[in-house]
């Protein structure tokens, strides 16, 4: 009898592998083939577990099939999922490297800002799962030197910079964009977002340049003080007595540490 471990691996690898062999699956010495062949017994399993898992990426990426159309969108999906088979049951955690194969995906080569869209709407998928930040006594901020404290990011916030207007692209393919106006991608203009959670509302927000090197200094845990010489580098203009407390009411920064 074989082992459930390799019944698993076959099952999983005859369902869901680019290299499944049609005509002899390794399920067929396992399974009852008296009212209907091997083949055609696993490509019913087969077409049923694709089915499901492209369901799943409509989910994360709408976007992307507005873009694309059903159509071409369920073609490139089925292709993703035959060579990256999925490591985890829960679907959620399902997609990451999907922006990564349109790039690469010869009948989406020239859709170059897909990309980007795919990496803006994967975040906007783990942010909307990632977990509550805690509350903060910002009192006892006072006590301590600039010099050892790091301010943290709530768990919900991601950064992404694009050379396309990707907040654009996302927004005029909402169910409630109320025009359609023309979105000029062929410009490439370094866009710089924020990804967080509001309440139950998940929020894209554009930054400047400083508030960009301020963010992504507090999520590489630099200090107070180094973070802020690397946002007024950026821009001088900034003021960064605002811009903390803009983010901290947002709950963008949510927290700190003394280090």
């Amino acid at each position: 009898m074989t082992a459930l471990a390799e019944l698993q691996r076959n099952f999983i690898s005859d369902c869901l592998s680019e290299n499944i062999n049609s005509k002899k699956p390794l399920l067929a010495k396992d399974i009852d083939i008296s009212l209907i062949s091997a083949s055609g017994l696993m490509g019913i399993y087969r077409s049923s577990a694709i089915a499901n898992i492209i369901y799943a990426m409509k989910l994360t990426y709408p976007v992307i099939e507005k873009l694309v159309g059903e159509d071409f969108f369920r073609a490139s999906c089925k292709k993703f999922i035959l060579s990256h088979c999925p490591k985890s049951a829960n679907m959620d955690d399902y997609g990451q490297e999907f922006g990564s194969f349109l790039a690469n995906f010869e009948p989406a080569k020239q859709l170059t800002y897909l990309k980007s869209v795919a990496q803006l709407e994967w975040y906007y998928h783990l942010s909307s799962l990632d977990d509550d930040s805690k509350p903060v006594d910002w009192s006892l901020l006072s006590s301590i030197d600039a010099l050892h404290v790091k301010l943290l990011l709530a768990p919900s916030v991601k950064l992404i910079t694009s050379p396309f207007p990707v907040n654009n692209i996302w927004q005029m393919n909402q169910s409630n964009a109320y025009e359609n106006k023309p979105i000029d991608i062929s410009l490439e203009q370094e866009t710089l977002l924020i990804i967080f959670r509001s309440g139950l509302s998940t929020k894209i927000m554009t930054v400047t340049a400083g508030e960009f090197a301020l963010l992504l200094s507090f999520s590489k845990q630099y200090y107070l003080n180094d973070a802020i010489e690397i946002a007024t580098a950026k821009d001088n203009t900034i003021s960064i007595d605002d811009t903390l407390k803009k983010f901290i009411e947002l709950n963008i920064i949510s927290g700190f540490e003394n280090g």
